[in-house]
């Protein structure tokens, strides 16, 4: 009886050890599933794109009504934080404004349900979402900007660089860190400022020289909990060996504690036997 409770000790007590272990496997938090109202939100946004697309505007309308009031319903507690909740309404309300206008501006439609797309898309797929393919189009769009020799031209591709960077907008508050978030609003902010001339094209190109490529790999490298200079603690055993090594060190702790059994049950003490 009395190694039966020794095992279980040692058990419990192997337990106990290995749950830091798997915290920092997963970075310092144990990673929430998907709820199933975000879930529920994505597959929402997926429908009301594709309504859209197809000029479907009653059902499209209906479709982002039901967005609005399942939100007002959710927890978004382990997906994202204030910003990324404020970021999310504000996509919905986008789409429920150019919605029931007299005569509807397809494009601007097309932009916002798009922007709520990548965002809803953002909630569920932490690791490989939508918006992430955009990295190559900012580049462009970017080096284009830089490269264009009239004033003309350069506003155009200022205004593209800024159509697909609000695009991404949401997605990218609900994904990434409040710094970086703050990088991009005030490169935003420099390159909106250019295109309505009160400052010049040049200082513009030479911010984005100096800071675009920052801001891209801030945007599409590290996500808000893998900093850029991580510390040692984030380079933890793969899973399989902090198994192995938890496993050994249990039979070892067993072992040792069974041989101590037996010790203690075959050894003559004194006063063990009466005179």
């Amino acid at each position: 009886m009395r190694a039966l409770i020794v095992m279980i000790g040692i058990f419990g007590l192997c337990l106990f050890a290995y749950a830091p272990a798997a915290v920092a496997l997963t970075g310092g938090k144990l990673e929430p599933e998907p709820g199933a109202n975000w879930r529920m939100l994505d597959k929402q946004a997926e429908e009301l794109y594709r309504f859209v697309v197809a000029g479907e505007w009653e059902k499209a309308q209906h479709k982002v009504t039901e967005m609005g009031k399942l939100m007002s319903e959710t927890s978004f507690t382990g997906a994202t934080g204030v910003e990324g909740v404020r970021a999310l309404s504000d996509a919905i309300v986008q789409v429920k404004r150019a919605l029931p206008a007299v005569e509807i501006n397809e494009a601007k439609l097309m932009h916002v349900t798009a922007r709520l797309r990548l965002a809803a898309d953002a909630l569920t797929h932490t690791k490989q979402p939508m918006w992430l393919q955009y990295e190559q189009v900012l580049r462009d769009d970017m080096n284009r900007l830089m490269q264009a020799e009239r004033k003309e031209d350069w506003r155009l591709r200022a205004n593209q660089w800024l159509e697909h960077i609000d695009r991404i907008r949401a997605a990218a508050i609900i994904q990434r860190n409040p710094e970086t978030i703050e990088i991009m609003e005030s490169i935003v902010q420099l390159v909106q400022r250019g295109v309505q001339g009160e400052i010049r094209t040049a200082e513009v190109n030479q911010a984005l020289n100096k800071y675009g490529d920052v801001l891209l790999s801030q945007l599409f490298g590290k996500t808000k909990e893998e900093p850029a200079l991580g510390s040692l603690q984030n380079h933890s055993l793969p899973m399989q060996w902090t198994f192995m090594l938890a496993f050994i060190v249990c039979m070892t702790l067993t072992y040792v504690a069974f041989q101590k059994y037996r010790y203690e049950q075959d050894v003559i003490r004194p006063g063990r036997f009466r005179k």
